[in-house]
């Protein structure tokens, strides 16, 4: 009997045949496509941008004015636009996650990525890449000796190091200190001319995540890792920004350290933040600054520390003054919109005296490592008062406490107490050191400054130094050292001047003074001194106890160890 399958049966068949590998097959293309589709993903987020403020803002720069330029690096003698910035900033975030083989998850997790590079364009590329991927940055000060740089990156616990090419030599020994501790060089980013592509962007980072860590500069203890995050950045830059005025028509000559927050935060995240142009030197060099000002124009803000502007003043007096160069100079300076002075107690006579040369009144501001800025004298130049830092910046709470009871000073009382702080530029924590932080906040969650200042009725603050080395107790007096130092500074024989306490059985502490005299002056002495203080402050301020000095060693950003200098000469008052 043969077998005989009709026509429909057959193609019934097929078509059960069809379905069948259908079945199969479609859900094996779909996983595919998935699985495809989830890869290209992951890769445009190794290469895209989130969502920060800081990086939306600098995408919103590059939209408005593709030429718009963000860095000039004044070693390389390039320029830089936001634009290729961002593009650049998202081939090194792309770099950093293959080099930890984290292309995967697409995030560094807060990781933490320390970086050792020169004042210029690369440096921002590196500290914003890190941003990118997700990474905490450990900026390295570029002078430091490779035993600090090994105290910085042992406490941190980096996952990677980054070096600049001129950096190369330390590579071999900070690998054989820390070998698990992987490294790369870093090639350096050159001025591209030709179009530039927008990276891709995707949703933020929570802003909460840790982004900084800045150590504090050790005058009183060990350096601390500070850690602040993407919100405390984007509120502290912000918070400037208002404050001050900055607009993308503003150029910054940015000469000072990169691894502080006045470098990093008033100098870079604020001005790259409104859109302005910061151009970048390698170092502070007063030839340098005065050539620039010079050409009338070329810039529109400056911001130093103290011992700079007392460097300007010195290579003005020697170089420029009654020559064909001081016009241009005097009327340059002058024409600056914004000269800013912190990180350091301004002395009187140095603000004077860059007044009758430049026409400029100093801007004064208080802030610190752990708050960014707190306080500051306004932009009216009629507004700000001879030895205050001013009012607290808008969302940033102040308060004075006694240091013995806690007690809040009140308002309009003109009596010295502890500065304490609260608002969204406050740091979140000191790194692997919750002992250390707890213990610098109140229980209401204020931040304990360990600074004394005094406030006037109208508001107004006024600073007189560390409780821990610039509060003297003497004879039942509290005396200011940075009070005695303005002082003394008015005195023409004195260059610099540093004022500690000294233990004494009878006295408590003993007023003592460091002077290094401006050359070609009479060598001073401690009656005819005391002579001439007696006119300007009462006689238990003024120093019992002189010593004279070549040098007088200070920190990148013009701050005194005081503790080193009473162990240096006096190591029996220890």
């Amino acid at each position: 009997m043969s077998l005989v399958i009709s026509r429909d049966r057959q193609q019934n068949w097929a078509l059960v045949s069809l379905w069948a590998a259908a079945a199969i097959s479609i859900p094996y293309i779909t996983f595919q496509f998935l699985r495809n589709r989830q890869q290209q993903t992951r890769r445009d987020k190794v290469a895209s941008i989130p969502s920060l403020p800081l990086f939306v803002a600098a995408k919103n720069h590059a939209l408005n004015d593709a030429a718009k330029v963000a860095i000039i690096d004044k070693t390389k003698g390039q320029s830089f636009t936001y634009r290729q910035l961002l593009a650049d900033v998202s081939a090194l975030k792309k770099q950093i996650l293959e080099t930890l083989e984290l292309v995967q998850a697409a995030d560094l997790d807060e990781r933490r990525i320390a970086f050792l590079a020169p004042a210029g364009y690369d440096y921002v590329v590196c500290q914003w890449a890190v941003w990118a991927a997700g990474g905490v940055c450990v900026p390295l000060c570029t002078t430091h000796p490779l035993k600090e740089l090994l105290y910085t990156i042992t406490d941190s616990d980096p996952s990677l190091i980054i070096l600049y090419p001129s950096f190369s030599h330390l590579k071999a020994p900070l690998q054989e200190a820390k070998p698990n501790i992987p490294s790369f060089d870093l090639t350096p980013f050159v001025e591209n001319k030709a179009p530039v592509s927008l990276p891709s962007f995707h949703v933020s980072l929570p802003l909460s995540r840790r982004a900084l860590m800045i150590y504090t500069s050790g005058t009183t203890s060990n350096p601390k890792g500070c850690v602040t995050t993407h919100k405390n950045i984007t509120f502290q830059s912000d918070c400037l920004v208002k404050a001050w005025k900055y607009t993308s028509s503003d150029h910054l000559i940015h000469v000072l350290p990169l691894h502080h927050v006045h470098g990093i935060i008033n100098g870079l995240a604020a001005s790259l933040l409104s859109g302005a142009t910061v151009e970048m030197h390698p170092k502070f060099d007063p030839a340098v600054v005065w050539n620039r000002w010079c050409d009338k124009g070329s810039s529109t803000m400056f911001f130093a520390v103290p011992t700079v502007y007392s460097r300007l003043i010195d290579y003005f007096d020697a170089h420029i003054r009654s020559t064909k160069l001081e016009q241009d100079a005097r009327q340059g300076a002058k024409a600056l919109r914004l000269v800013v002075s912190g990180s350091a107690a301004l002395p009187t006579p140095t603000k004077l005296k860059f007044t009758e040369i430049t026409g400029q009144v100093l801007l004064e501001r208080y802030g610190m490592t752990e708050i960014g800025m707190g306080i500051s004298c306004g932009l009216e130049v009629g507004s700000r008062i001879d030895g205050s830092v001013g009012w607290p910046l808008p969302g940033v709470q102040v308060r004075l406490t006694d240091k013995e009871t806690g007690r809040i000073v009140p308002d309009g009382d003109n009596e010295a107490g502890m500065i304490e702080v609260k608002g969204d530029n406050v740091f979140r924590e000191y790194w692997r050191r919750p002992e250390a932080t707890t213990k610098e906040f109140t229980p209401d969650g204020w931040f304990k400054t360990g600074d004394v200042a005094k406030r006037e009725s109208n508001g107004a603050y006024f600073i007189q130094g560390r409780a821990s080395v610039d509060l003297i107790k003497s004879g039942g007096y509290k005396i200011s050292a940075l009070e005695v130092e303005r002082k003394m500074l008015a005195l023409e024989a004195i260059q610099e001047v540093v004022v500690v306490g000294l233990a004494d059985e009878e006295w408590g502490q003993r007023v003592a003074a460091v002077v290094k005299q401006r050359p070609g002056t009479p060598t001073l002495e401690l009656s005819p001194l005391r002579t001439q203080l007696k006119e300007e402050m009462a006689p238990y301020k003024i120093p019992t106890v002189l010593k004279l000095v070549d040098h007088i060693e200070r920190n990148a950003m013009g701050k005194v160890n005081k503790k080193d200098i009473v162990k240096k000469y006096w190591p029996d008052k220890v």
